[in-house]
């Protein structure tokens, strides 16, 4: 008789563990849906009521952890992933762990940590499995080698997704980028061009070149760039804002200030921030800072520079204090290409507000990072003949 109750106790423990799975396939399936379909939210909840019927199904977690990223809540993510890591060698593990270091990194990427997703992208490629995930977690790493300053690593991952992908023109375009940080200009050059036989109607990659004939003084090169350009024909409204954004690069600033205008309304928020460009150019400084201020507001910032020029503007108005608040959060975004420039207004504003001691030790941080600068070296003489100037002021006070 105990035999029978206990082998009907055990099958409706199995039962219930069968229905049990079935309720978080259901929930993983309602999951997928509303992420596809963009509700988040959703997504997140049946997610996370999957893990809860099911939690030894790692693919539940990844889903979860993927759909927190897509909500802004990284360490939350994170925690996600690594609940799903598992330290075995079997296939699904595998897979399931390449998957789960993917995440990782994309939350790494997001809050701004890229030397940590660097690495987590790095151990993600190691594991042969889902190789249809390599080109994605190859782009993500090359961004992140890229914003650290790694120019030549990024150029390599750049090249990496070139042999996998030949016609990949924004690849082409980004490792021009990486060769015109590395001073190599013809390759960058060739890069562009090869972007632009690939999507002759992307004018970004028009706008690359321009940048690359501009900044090695090549200024008929570069308004050859923008004639060719000009030849794009405009059938959207993206369109349309690009053609705004070249008629700035052309200095035709009234033409591009209608235009641009016209390209916010449109749903293009990054138009204030040439038009704070065009005003910052024409000295009116309160009214660039309005357009960047916008700028920021509208959350679709992607470059920290847009702080550094609000900082400079208001600088020009002697608004010192709340020029430095702009300066930290642009220094946030952990972004080589724009840290020096950054550091080195911080250091500027500082010394305006003759909080010389703070720009003392803002520049003996500076030269540890940039010590080519020699302007930057004569500088700190100056700095600390006004701090010793002030000691000895203090001191006839004493």
């Amino acid at each position: 008789m105990k035999k029978k109750f206990l082998f009907m106790g055990i099958f409706f423990i199995m039962i219930a563990m069968i229905a049990g799975c079935g309720t978080a396939g259901n929930y993983d399936r309602n999951g997928k849906i509303s992420f596809t379909n963009g509700d988040y939210e959703k997504a997140a909840a049946s997610f996370a009521a999957a893990v809860k019927a099911n939690p030894n199904r790692a693919d539940y977690y990844i889903d979860y952890g993927m759909s927190l990223i897509a909500l802004g809540k990284y360490d939350e993510a994170l925690a996600q992933f690594d609940l799903a890591y598992v330290d075995k060698d079997m296939l699904i593990i595998r897979e399931n762990n390449k998957r789960a270091l993917r995440g990782k990194g994309i939350a790494y990427y997001h809050m701004l940590q890229y030397d940590k997703a660097i690495k987590v992208f790095k151990s993600a490629l190691k594991i042969d499995e889902l190789t249809d995930l390599d080109m994605d977690i190859l782009y993500y790493m090359a961004d992140s080698l890229y914003t650290t300053g790694s120019y030549k690593e990024a150029a390599v991952s750049y090249s990496s997704i070139l042999a996998k992908d030949k016609k990949a023109a924004i690849a082409y375009s980004k490792r021009a980028l990486c060769y015109q940080k590395l001073g190599e200009y013809d390759k960058s050059s060739a890069d562009y061009d090869s972007a632009i036989s690939l999507e002759p109607d992307n004018y970004e990659y028009y706008f690359g070149k321009y940048y690359l004939m501009a900044e090695n003084k090549n200024e008929a090169g570069a308004l050859e760039v923008l004639k060719k350009a000009e030849a794009i024909k405009a059938a959207t409204s993206e369109d349309q804002y690009n053609l705004a954004k070249l008629h700035y690069f052309e200095g035709d600033y009234d033409t591009a200030l209608s235009e641009l205008s016209e390209g916010y309304t449109n749903g293009f928020v990054e138009a204030y921030y040439y038009i704070g460009e065009i005003y910052r150019i024409q000295k009116d400084y309160a009214k660039a800072i309005y357009y960047y201020q916008a700028y920021i507001d509208g959350k679709t910032v992607t470059s920290p520079n847009v702080y550094n020029q609000i900082a400079v503007c208001m600088l020009k108005k002697d608004q010192g204090k709340d020029a430095l608040e702009y300066l930290e959060q642009g220094l946030a975004y952990n972004d080589a290409g724009t840290m020096q420039v950054l550091k080195k207004n911080e250091i500027i504003i500082y010394e305006k507000m003759g909080k010389y001691k703070d720009a003392k030790q803002k520049l003996e941080e500076y030269l540890k990072n940039y010590p080519k600068d020699s302007l930057a070296a004569r500088e700190a003489e100056f700095i600390a003949s006004r701090v010793d100037a002030a000691v000895t002021i203090v001191n006839s006070n004493e």
